[in-house]
């Protein structure tokens, strides 16, 4: 009997004694995690502290670079709110039709097709500006304006999407406020030639003609049956919004600034070493590379809308084509055909090849521009006697 009594005693006490080594561990472990908890807090406060500083710098640092971009490189034009941002626009000459100049991304093409990172070799969309020398010879015959897109030259970023639609409701908004009156003979080379045809659709009756200089669908390097197109149709919707709110973030904060501008090539025919050094800055501006990022989130959005913008009517209609791309020979004739298949959207239309070794039409082939826009304005002039 007393040794169960001693047995059960000492297996009391055994017990006891793992219990309140148990409750040792467990509080030495509780202590691990409350070190481990507070730690982790310690850093994260740290983290955010650094990311405020940064945060703040970048855009301390953004809004001096502003103010030393305005300083060599002053505005030309004037600026129009709409909706609550800035669009800057240049007209000069005198006659109707107007003819309102549409600059888009600057991609190059040829090289575009094999590898789409060569789309940032070229910077953002091109200000309006690049259209000066153009201006200059066409204000002989008519009104003749520039602007600059949302987000390229002298104007605002604007929100998401930066498809062709909210391209085009912007236009109209530009040009309501102005005392420019319709209909307009639009000229859009590159991305820029896909608002004007959504325009076209939304606003038949304010657009007496086009001329469309290497229009470009997205499509094109987007089709379904290349790498590209499989890779883009995965992507979904949400991201590309992301990715436009990455690209306006980068902006304020100065981001896009980090890498320098490449140096400006010779200038192209017709434009002075000031003009030239002025049109290739802002091309390749922090906020123009926000621009194209904006770009390319709503290819997709853009590409549709063009297709749905439907017929061109009888409008007078150029579409000059680059014949100097060195690009696979299946691309060339997708870029081809599409070219002819966009003159035959108008019952007046006409697609020009232009040669010469001409690639980037806008600067290599200005002459061909002025005369496709002399031609549509002729002939706007005689169907509105």
């Amino acid at each position: 009997m007393r040794s169960f009594r001693g047995f059960r005693r000492s297996t009391a006490w055994a017990l006891h004694d793992r219990l309140v080594s148990w409750d040792e561990t467990a509080r030495k472990r509780g202590a691990q995690r409350s070190k481990l908890r507070t730690a982790a807090l310690a850093a994260a406060t740290i983290a955010a502290g650094v990311f405020a500083i940064a945060l703040v710098s970048g855009l301390i640092y953004e809004q001096a670079q502003r103010a030393r971009d305005r300083e060599h490189f002053p505005q030309i034009g004037r600026s129009v709110e709409i909706g609550g941002r800035m669009l800057n626009i240049y007209c000069s000459g005198v006659g109707q039709p107007a003819v309102i100049l549409e600059s888009g991304a600057n991609w190059a093409v040829n090289s575009t097709v094999q590898d789409p990172k060569a789309i940032f070799s070229n910077g953002g969309p091109r200000p309006g500006y690049s259209w000066v020398a153009i201006q200059r010879t066409l204000a002989t015959v008519t009104t003749v304006c520039w602007y600059d897109r949302a987000g390229s030259g002298w104007s605002d970023l604007g929100p998401y999407p930066r498809d062709s639609a909210s391209q085009a409701r912007d236009l109209h908004a530009l040009l309501r406020a102005t005392p420019i009156p319709p209909p307009y003979v639009l000229v859009g080379e590159s991305s820029a030639a896909l608002d004007a045809r959504v325009y076209t659709g939304f606003y038949p009756s304010e657009v007496a003609g086009l001329v469309l200089v290497n229009w470009a669908d997205p499509a094109l390097f987007l089709d379904l049956r290349s790498g590209n197109g499989k890779r883009a149709a995965r992507i979904p919707q949400l991201i590309y919004h992301s990715q436009d709110a990455a690209a306006q973030l980068f902006n304020r904060v100065g981001l896009y600034r980090l890498g320098p501008v490449p140096p400006a090539p010779a200038p192209p025919k017709g434009l002075t070493t000031a003009e030239w050094n002025t049109i290739w800055f802002l091309a390749h501006s922090s906020k123009a590379v926000s621009a194209l990022m904006q770009d390319i989130a709503s290819w997709r959005l853009s590409s549709a809308e063009a297709r749905a913008a439907g017929s061109l009517g009888g409008r007078p209609v150029r579409v000059l084509s680059a014949g100097n791309l060195a690009a696979p020979p299946e691309f060339l004739e997708a870029w081809m055909n599409a070219q002819s298949d966009l003159a035959q959207l108008s019952t007046r239309g006409r697609q020009i090849e232009v040669g010469g070794g001409a690639s980037d039409l806008l600067h290599d082939a200005p002459d061909a521009i002025v005369e496709a826009v002399r031609q549509v304005v002729a002939e706007v002039r005689v169907l509105n006697k």
